[in-house]
């Protein structure tokens, strides 16, 4: 079945309004930072790799920051703090993006907390979802913040093929990573065939998980021996030592 044009749909229900009676009526874009699916805003400036500035509601108020969720860039200072920088300037400086609120509203800086989007001018075509394009890319870091999880299996998943095929970061700063790319004790295999993940968690009780490459929180998933966590060469081993496949590896999204 053929797709009908939003530019179609819009002009058909102003005409079923008008001829309803009903005046005074206009369909407008919101300006209401994340409430509905049409608010776009215009980006006036970007400070770093995963924060930006967009213009008031009205001339009158200041410049609203907005802080990419889910995602970290390099600080100041850090490996590929400019790369990172220019990349975001160069995606998203002075062109209108849309703002997704999922459960929090601001953090402890008072920056807005949105997932951002430029949207396609086709309906066939998908929307881009910078955070997406950041961390596959190898310019940003998949960071799940709690409790805004909307979108963390997905950046996890990309982050992983990132990872792998050494891209931006990943690649060029190799032994200087930014904090947020090497927090928390993570012990490397001994073997390299031996890489499946054998991770002991707190988050909801006891859980003793263990992940291949292929699943989707495996970058993000720390190995430290000293709690009893360890490196597998086999899911066997892995389930023989007391290990349960985790959930996240049969899903995709």
């Amino acid at each position: 079945m053929k797709k009908i044009k939003t530019k179609a749909i819009i002009t058909a229900l102003s005409l079923l309004l008008a001829s309803s009676g009903i005046i005074g009526y206009k369909i407008v874009k919101t300006k209401n930072y994340g409430g509905t699916s049409e608010n776009l805003h215009k980006v006036l400036r970007v400070i770093d790799g995963d924060t930006f500035e967009v213009a008031g509601t009205s001339e009158k108020d200041d410049n609203v920051v907005i802080r990419i969720l889910n995602t970290s860039a390099p600080e100041k200072y850090e490996c590929y703090f400019k790369e990172s920088t220019d990349f975001l300037k160069d995606l998203i400086q002075d062109k209108e993006v849309r703002l997704e609120k999922d459960i929090s509203g601001t953090d402890n800086f008072g920056r807005l907390l949105r997932h951002v989007f430029v949207p396609s001018d086709s309906e066939e075509e998908d929307n881009l979802l910078i955070s997406q394009y950041l961390i596959e890319n190898g310019f940003a870091k998949a960071i799940p913040t709690p409790p805004d999880f909307r979108y963390k299996t997905h950046l996890a998943n990309v982050e992983n093929k990132a990872s792998k095929n050494d891209l931006g970061i990943w690649g060029n700063c190799q032994g200087q990573l930014p904090h947020d790319f090497q927090e928390g004790v993570d012990e490397q295999p001994k073997y390299p065939n031996c890489i499946i993940k054998g991770n002991i968690s707190t988050n909801g009780g006891l859980r003793w998980l263990y992940y291949t490459p292929d699943c989707s929180n495996y970058t993000q998933t720390k190995i430290n021996t000293e709690k009893g966590e360890a490196y597998f060469c086999t899911e066997e081993e892995a389930q023989n030592a007391g290990f349960t496949r985790s959930p996240s590896c049969d899903n995709s999204f």
